[in-house]
């Protein structure tokens, strides 16, 4: 930091990017410097200078009718299952009458912020973990920026209605174990042939168990100080690194999955896997070493996915009937998850 002229106290710049920062980012980011810098890397800074009154905006729009009722309601019961264990989301004494934390507070006004500024998602499951996490390391304003940068440029389409970014990401992660890992595959992938494959609509059986894992960004599968340390990478690297992180668990985990031959045992095996790294050391030195898979492979195959759901969407046009919306499972033209489907919460495990 010193060599480059930044501060050291409260910093908002940080050096720029070379092989010497991107080795001390993988290290892990002190945490006085770590939202700072998550801000810094994502290009916060730019957003916030371009839209200096938006935030501001929003929250003025949240008192109209702008704000569906249902989101109002959605974020109101998961407010208090954000890190109920967390002093700053919960009172020390919980059954003593008195107002709320004030972290509790902003988190509300994030998302509803976030749900009128984005109405092709409003709420979604997961997004109170990921502001309530941003909000722990940042101002509310920032963090709203980088939930915003979460949900654009690292799981695009994740947490739309129909889900599209997330069944599109879960494919990608299949194509990719099956490219890096065969063994692992041969075991997961079975029950589909040409699972992986671009004309496919189907997705493995198992590939549910990793959809918490894209949706949260690993809050709540791996423990809290390895998703911070995932979170710098990410941040600084790009999406390539949560892929390259699931790449890594299946791989730790890879003799528990070749031992087991049971699928309901082998569904339980894969979502407990991360529960049981305890190293984050190891984890990352896999997800980190070189010849891992690429953010322009990345890209490339997202873009493939998203051009096969735009053809079956298409191609099942003539098939829908008035009653059928456009995230109907007739209009997407595939059996993948959907917001609209009541059962996908459980399925990814974000209630429970």
């Amino acid at each position: 930091m010193r060599e480059q002229g930044c501060a050291t106290h409260f910093p908002d710049q940080f050096p720029d990017r070379s092989p010497k920062t991107l080795r001390y980012i993988r290290k892990g980011i002190p945490p006085a410097w770590r939202g700072a810098a998550w801000f810094y890397y994502s290009g916060g800074a730019r957003l916030l200078d371009e839209n200096p009154r938006t935030y501001s905006s929003l929250l003025s729009r949240c008192k109209t009718s702008e704000l569906s009722f249902n989101d109002i309601e959605a974020i109101e019961r998961d407010l208090h299952r954000t890190f109920p264990d967390n002093t700053h989301f919960k009172p020390e004494q919980p059954a003593a009458p008195g107002p709320e934390t004030a972290l509790l507070s902003s988190l509300r006004r994030l998302l509803q912020a976030f749900a009128v500024y984005r109405p092709q998602i409003g709420y979604c499951q997961s997004l109170n973990f990921l502001a309530g996490l941003l909000l722990l390391f940042l101002p509310e304003e920032k963090a709203f920026w980088m939930l915003h940068i979460i949900t654009t440029d690292h799981l695009p389409g994740t947490h739309e209605i129909s889900l599209e970014g997330a069944n599109v990401d879960l494919w990608v992660l299949m194509l990719a174990l099956k490219e890096s890992n065969p063994s692992i595959w041969a075991k997961v992938g079975v029950g589909d042939e040409d699972a992986g494959g671009t004309h496919t609509a189907r997705l493995p059986p198992i590939s549910l168990c990793t959809t918490s894992w894209f949706m949260s960004m690993f809050i709540g599968t791996l423990p809290v100080e390895s998703v911070l340390r995932v979170w710098d990478v990410v941040f600084y690297e790009g999406s390539k690194m949560l892929f390259r992180v699931a790449l890594a668990i299946f791989k730790m985990g890879e003799q528990r999955i070749k031992d087991v031959n049971d699928s309901m045992e082998l569904f339980q095996v894969v979502q407990a896997l991360p529960r049981g790294i305890l190293d984050i050391g190891v984890l990352m030195a896999l997800a980190c070493r070189r010849g891992g898979i690429s953010q322009e492979w990345i890209t490339k195959k997202r873009k493939e996915r998203r051009k096969w759901y735009a053809k079956e969407r298409a191609r099942v046009a003539g098939a829908m009937t008035p009653m059928d919306g456009p995230d109907s499972p007739v209009a997407l033209g595939s059996p993948d998850l959907s917001r609209a489907n009541s059962a996908w919460r459980r399925r990814v495990g974000l209630v429970r």
